[in-house]
């Protein structure tokens, strides 16, 4: 089976959309607030992102000859994790209207951001 890179940009983004919603939805469940209806619904939709993201993952690395699903999905996933893992969910929109603001002015956030880095230990390579 032959699939496209564009194939495997999209299911890699599926399996990371998956992975984010696993993430907020086990932490949902954890608080005890849903109602045996909404709970069940929950467990179901929680096995199936889990099966989304490691079947489907698996599927893609079986015809993914060159590994670009493989670099895209384990690189991003390990970034994914360090955002849920270390900004609440509202820290979480800011960063994302933060990439939006760099959509809008790329130049003005890009040195924002270097300025930042540099303040805070980075070091400069031209």
């Amino acid at each position: 089976m032959t699939v496209t890179d564009r194939q495997l940009e999209k299911i890699s983004g599926a399996i990371l959309t998956s992975f984010i919603n696993l993430h907020y939805l086990e932490e949902a469940k954890s608080t005890g607030l849903f109602q045996r209806r909404t709970k069940l619904n929950l467990n179901r939709t929680i096995e199936d992102l889990l099966y989304i993201e490691t079947e489907y993952y698996n599927k893609v690395e079986s015809v993914d000859d060159r590994d670009l699903s493989d670099k895209l999905t384990s690189n991003k996933i390990e970034f994914i994790k360090w955002l849920l893992n270390d900004f609440n969910f509202n820290d979480f929109c800011k960063i994302q209207e933060i990439c939006k603001a760099f959509d809008f002015d790329r130049e003005a956030l890009t040195k924002t951001s270097d300025a930042i880095l540099l303040k805070n230990g980075s070091v400069l390579i031209e």
